[in-house]
């Protein structure tokens, strides 16, 4: 007891002179508490009284709360002889649910505002069980006189993150508190032991793919000693190695390319140029269930090389060489450099083949920027030449009409550009293939577009014949790095001449969208807002209603239209649902529900 008593004495008195400004080193402090106490006195957390801010609007009933409920009944029957209370809270330190072993501690922490809908973040509430374990990343035991507030060290509380087992990132933490007479050092192990096993819960709470892709990723990352990425639809996991062989620029783009290619290839060994100029190996195999893509599994590795020439990789000059960004009639102004490896090699073939007079398709979702490559491309390849795009529509109304103007010479030089020759009848597609066979020159001053995935037997395949190379251009749903960038392209296009630019919100929230219209859908996006703010920064708000929903399939209109008035309902709120609900005349489980069902962001 004399121990813990002199260990009492120090801890207090070092907190004093802390206080008063005597000892800044904190001498005998533990290293965890002294950073804690430090972060608490910067943030201005009042010594003498806890201050928790009370919250309303929580999910109770999250995939979280629904993985750590049996763990916290088995928890809490282990505790029963004890007065202990076992508490778990959101990624943001609020109070989720609290279970106690007998009703005396729990008033006991009622008095303290340890309850749920309270939160106890370190910045309000000082070093404490919950805080301080979101901000130091790893469990903490705190006891007694540890306690940065008065008021609070009488209690002890042993807290250990809850980390998603797909991201690693911390999506609560669990807390066992009692009075510090009562603590122990089992508490502590309890607490870890019983995060882990959320986390277990967690990962078999997964859906089958994604369980799939953690298997493959697990098995891939205990046999190899590289970077080891593994990337979903909706999830990314990276070993420590992967996690600092590249910068964050560099990681984004290589996820990206890997969900373009994921869904293309079974197995993949791709040199790819990332934005800083390195150059990586990527080694990686998809992971299916049934017909579903999981995602992919890859191992990385840098290479020293350029164009497969030992060395050491040499950065990529920036604004030397612009890439189009998007299709249009003004596209010409909206090019803009691409950090996106897959639409890098597609540039790469289109400007060989077009330089070489070889006829080219490119492939590729409607509204990705298919014409727009071409056109530019072929203009940089030929000083006054043109790319004069041939609309399915008119051949399938003339096709020998525009089988003669194909065959026509020009002026000057002219790339004509076959766009979704994919919706071409078999009768048109016949007119084009004799015309062409019968004057091999002329096709080299053609070119195509059309979807990546057709029917084997689709009319327009005898067509193929005509070309020498091909190239898919991602959709833009697998070009988050040029995202800024093309935005702000955009709207230099459309507002010429006009200080327009997004906020920080508005951006986040163009990031986050998938953009099923691809570039074509972001121009109507940026237009819309314009229509609302023509000069100046550009807020989330100004943006359409559909930017904040990201739902799991596609809408009908009828349901398009609720997701707006939902989405503006709560702009107009600030976010409040309870407002929102109110305002619309819907129940607020209705709300939750139907926010849950389209994905709204707000």
């Amino acid at each position: 007891m004399g121990d813990v008593a002199d260990h009492r004495l120090l801890l207090a008195t070092a907190r004093a002179d802390f206080l008063e400004g005597a000892d800044p080193a904190l001498r005998g402090v533990p290293d965890h508490v002294a950073a804690s106490w430090r972060r608490s006195a910067s943030n201005g957390v009042h010594p003498s009284e806890v201050s928790s801010e009370y919250f309303t609007e929580l999910d109770l009933g999250s995939r979280l709360v629904r993985c750590a409920q049996p763990v916290i009944e088995q928890l809490t029957e282990q505790i029963a002889d004890i007065p202990m209370s076992v508490a778990l809270t959101d990624n943001r330190a609020r109070i989720l649910a609290r279970k106690d072993s007998n009703s005396w501690i729990g008033r006991v922490l009622d008095r303290v505002y340890f309850a749920q809908g309270f939160g106890y973040a370190e910045g309000a509430v000082g070093t404490n069980g919950v805080g301080t374990v979101l901000e130091f990343g790893q469990s903490v035991h705190i006891v007694g006189a540890e306690h940065f507030v008065d008021t609070l060290q009488s209690f002890a509380c042993a807290g250990a993150p809850i980390r998603d087992p797909f991201t690693g990132r911390i999506e609560g933490v669990l807390d066992i508190s009692c009075l510090s007479d009562h603590s122990t050092p089992i508490m502590h192990s309890l607490v870890r032991s019983a995060a882990s096993r959320i986390e277990s819960n967690l990962r078999m709470d997964r859906n089958q793919l994604q369980q799939a892709l953690f298997d493959v990723y697990s098995r891939v990352d205990a046999r190899s000693r590289e970077a080891v990425l593994a990337v979903g639809q909706r999830v990314v996991m990276a070993n420590s190695p992967m996690q600092t062989l590249l910068d964050p620029g560099d990681q984004e783009a290589l996820q990206d390319h890997v969900r373009f290619v994921m869904l293309r290839h079974a197995t993949v060994d791709d040199r790819v140029d990332l934005p800083s100029g390195t150059r990586v190996r990527l080694r990686g195999s998809s992971v299916a269930l049934g017909n579903d893509v999981a995602g992919m599994v890859g191992v990385v590795s840098v290479l020293h090389e350029v164009d497969g020439r030992p060395g050491v990789a040499a950065a990529r000059p920036r604004n030397v060489r612009r890439l189009p960004a998007g299709p249009g009639p003004t596209s010409q102004a909206r090019v803009v450099e691409s950090n996106c490896p897959a639409w890098r090699t597609a540039a790469s073939t289109v400007r060989a083949a077009v330089r070489a007079g070889d006829p080219v398709l490119v492939l590729g979702e409607p509204g990705t920027g298919r014409f727009t490559l071409l056109s530019e491309l072929y203009r940089l390849a030929h000083d006054t030449g043109r790319a004069v795009p041939v609309e399915a529509a008119d051949v399938e109304a003339a096709p020998q009409e525009v089988a003669a103007r194909l065959l026509r010479p020009g002026p000057r030089p002219v790339l004509h550009v076959l766009r979704d020759v994919d919706r071409l009848s078999r009768e048109a597609v016949d007119v084009l293939v004799t015309a062409l066979g019968s004057a091999p020159d002329a096709a080299r001053t053609v070119a195509a577009t059309a979807a990546e995935a057709c029917r084997t037997d689709s009319p327009h395949h005898p067509l193929l014949a005509v070309f020498r190379a091909s190239a898919t251009v991602p959709p833009l749903r697998n070009r988050s790095s040029d995202l800024a960038a093309l935005a702000t392209a955009l709207l230099s296009d459309l507002a010429p001449h006009r200080d327009v630019r997004l906020s920080r919100e508005a951006l986040r929230l163009v990031g986050r969208y998938r953009w099923p219209g691809n570039v074509r859908e972001l121009e109507e996006a940026l237009a819309s807002a314009l229509r609302r703010r023509p000069v100046g920064c550009i807020e989330a708000q100004d943006l359409p209603a559909f930017c904040q929903s990201t739902p799991r399939s596609s809408l009908r209109p009828v349901d398009e239209i609720e997701r707006d008035a939902i989405v503006t309902a709560l702009r107009e709120t600030g976010g409040n649902r309870v407002a929102a609900a109110a305002t619309l005349g819907l129940a607020r489980s209705t709300l939750y529900r139907k926010i849950r069902q389209y994905g709204i962001t707000v």
